[in-house]
């Protein structure tokens, strides 16, 4: 009995002697090998830590018709001189390809939806050859899967379909749809530097949200989020200098205007990010001249010359995964703030610009007028002033 537990007891031992031999010699082993020489270090003092979500834009915004569209050099101040900037185009395909909403906004008086799409339209016309125009049909088709939207002061605001089948859901889901989204519809009351309108815009279309995963598409799971509005804070904001006649077709006298300096500072305010077209063209013979401004673009996020070409094979200077979240120029997702930089709330914004234009079109009105000068100046004859002293005598 005694030497059978004894030989059992050697047993143990000599394997656990031989378990400890292994492993040693195979640490050695891997030590030994080239580029492992600090691994033991390392293991020790790694952490784990989480892969960072790469966001590419849910929407980039055109605001103003000077950061899509240009003067051509041959032609007068008006819609049939102008054509797309060069690579506008390529980036609203990027758009198609990926699912992210182009938005061109416009605050002239008396624009539409109708006439800024014709517009694009006609400056497609002069820029694109017959294959690439083919394709614009893509960009503006469907009510469902369009992609370029426009949105002028005049635009009424509505809640997009919550999904294709929008139409064929309960009356109940649709009102529940309806009440997740406000709208200020504040026409030109809410043009620049009130965000009113660029916010509005951005709720009157919809996406289909992306999942976690990189812009090149590591780790992208399936789309699990409900459609909705793109968020602010992944909404870039593409801003151009104002354009000033040379012939002399200015703003008519008393009609007000907002400034390239009034949409960055709206553009801040709802939380998005800017970028500002700096215009470096010296051309002589265009029709306009291109006003740029420097507190404008200590505004921005980022100052570019152009968006590059229509190439894209080619790198450029903007492309969706330049402009991501993080990106070739910022790194981390904006929040709504002032000229500079102080957080704000939104709404009162929104409420101060509405309040003001509101009292600017109260006095203005004739109705409001209480008496007139002749009326005013008016002295008071010795009988009234008589009467008043007896008043004041009696007291």
């Amino acid at each position: 009995m005694v030497a059978g537990r004894v030989i059992c007891f050697l047993a143990h031992l000599l394997t656990i002697s031989i378990v400890c031999l292994s492993y040693a010699l195979g640490f050695q082993t891997i030590a030994a090998q080239p580029g492992n020489a600090n691994r033991k270090a390392s293991a020790s003092t790694t952490k784990l830590q989480m892969v960072r979500n790469i966001d590419l834009p849910e929407a980039i915004v055109f605001y103003g018709i000077e950061s899509m569209m240009e003067h051509s050099s041959s032609g007068d101040d008006d819609a049939s001189s102008l054509m797309l900037r060069p690579g506008v185009v390529r980036l609203i395909n990027e758009c198609l390809d990926v699912g992210t909403a182009a938005i061109l906004l416009s605050e002239e008086s008396g624009a539409s939806e109708t006439s800024a799409r014709q517009l694009f339209l006609s400056a497609c016309d002069s820029s694109l050859d017959a294959t690439a125009s083919s394709n614009i049909q893509k960009i503006i088709g469907g009510h469902d899967n369009q992609v370029l939207h426009f949105r002028t002061l005049n635009s009424h605001f509505v809640c997009p379909p919550a999904s294709d089948y929008d139409e064929e859901s309960s009356d109940d889901q649709t009102d529940e749809e309806d009440e997740s989204i406000e709208f200020y519809n504040l026409q030109s009351n809410g043009r620049s530097p009130s965000p009113a309108f660029l916010l509005d815009s951005l709720r009157s279309v919809i996406i289909d949200p992306r999942g976690f995963g990189g812009s090149s598409g590591f780790g992208r799971g399936q789309w699990v989020e409900p459609r909705r509005s793109p968020m602010t804070a992944r909404t870039v904001v593409f801003i151009a200098g104002d354009w000033v006649s040379k012939n002399g077709n200015d703003v008519a006298e008393g009609e007000e205007r907002s400034t390239v300096k009034d949409r960055c500072a709206a553009a801040r305010a709802a939380g998005c990010r800017v970028i500002y077209l700096e215009n470096l063209t010296t051309d002589e013979h265009l029709p306009v001249s291109i006003e740029d401004d420097t507190d404008a673009m200590s505004l921005c996020d980022a100052v570019i010359d152009s968006f590059g070409n229509d190439n894209a094979r080619e790198i450029q200077p903007v492309s969706l995964d330049a402009i991501s979240t993080p990106g070739d120029y910022w790194l981390n997702p904006p929040n709504p703030r002032d000229d500079v930089g102080n957080g704000v709330a939104v709404d009162e914004i929104v409420e101060y610009f509405r309040t003001e234009r509101e009292m600017e079109d109260a006095l203005s009105d004739s109705s409001c007028i209480v008496a007139d000068n002749d009326v005013a100046d008016e002295e008071i004859s010795e009988d009234e002033m008589a009467a008043i002293l007896a008043d004041l005598d009696a007291l």
